[in-house]
């Protein structure tokens, strides 16, 4: 678990609003909170707002797919490399240069490559980028 802050002065009707768009997107609140204040530092730095959303956006996309077959994956391709990218399954494959390969072939902002297996997934931001590091 991370690291709790407790932050004053947050508007009630506003957090209630937030809270229900977290759970409606099946995200933590921390998740959606380092989302939230990673656009608004981005914004404020004058980045390409539009492009970062759309990179947060087929992130979501990614991961909601993952995690709706992962069960599946994992009782019939164990030991396989999956690779997802632009909100769909690319392929099962039988190591991860060849899923590396399925990913170059599409243009995408974000992918998911990994081995099938049971594992916690953890989310890095790193620039206008997202990466998925799965342990």
């Amino acid at each position: 678990m991370g690291r709790v802050v407790a932050v004053k002065n947050v508007d009630e009707e506003l957090y209630r609003k937030f809270k229900a768009m977290v759970a409606l997107k099946g995200l933590t609140i921390g998740e959606a909170l380092n989302q939230a204040l990673s656009l608004w530092i981005r914004a404020s730095e004058n980045i390409d707002v539009v492009e970062y959303l759309e990179t947060v956006k087929e992130a979501e996309a990614n991961r909601r797919v993952y995690r709706e077959l992962e069960d599946y994956l994992i009782r019939n391709h164990a030991g396989k490399y999956v690779a997802v990218a632009c909100g769909k399954l690319l392929g099962i494959f039988d190591s991860r240069e060849e899923a590396l390969r399925a990913v170059r072939k599409v243009k995408s902002r974000h992918a998911i490559v990994t081995r099938v297996e049971p594992k916690k997934t953890r989310v890095i931001e790193l620039g206008m980028s997202l990466f998925e590091v799965v342990e």
